[in-house]
């Protein structure tokens, strides 16, 4: 009995249904998605690998297979177009834009959140005043009075003699 340490897997993603590839997407370490380029000769593959520490490293490589079927890789294609287009709008893409809340702040809301005093958050005029040792901080004055029996010899009247 070995162990089985990774396995690899081919998946359709036309031929099944969305909920089952989305579990296979969830339950991958890495997944490479491969598609053609609309109206080029390239191809893109995008890879998202997540480690251990769940860090997720994101990865998109376009590809292209030359007439003598050696594979020819590059980071961004040379030439102009819907690529480069696709490209540009992922980098300027706006990830709230399909919330069902704002998270976006108007002018009058970022002013009167600047306005909000935080408790805890104190003025440096606070600060240093409650800082600055005042006149008897920390001192216990005690004056014994007649009542007090101090001994001496048990000043914490612990023993019993």
């Amino acid at each position: 009995g070995g162990s089985v340490r990774m396995i690899f897997a081919l998946l359709h993603m036309d031929i099944h249904q969305q909920g089952i590839v989305e579990c296979l997407t969830h339950l991958a370490s890495t997944v490479i998605s491969v598609r053609p380029v609309n109206n080029t000769r390239y191809a893109v593959a995008t890879s998202s690998q997540r480690k251990k520490s769940r860090k997720v490293m994101q990865k998109e490589e376009f590809f292209s297979l030359t007439e003598d079927l050696t594979l020819s890789t590059e980071i961004k294609p040379n030439q102009t177009g819907n690529v480069q287009a696709d490209l540009h709008t992922k980098s300027e893409m706006d990830p709230t834009s399909n919330l069902t809340f704002n998270l976006h702040l108007s002018e009058v809301e970022r002013a009167e959140k600047e306005k909000v005093a935080l408790p805890f958050v104190f003025s440096e005029e606070k600060k240093s005043s409650l800082l600055r040792p005042g006149r008897g901080s920390g001192r216990i004055m005690y004056e014994p009075d007649s009542n007090d029996d101090i001994d001496d010899e048990d000043p914490d009247d612990d023993l019993d003699v």
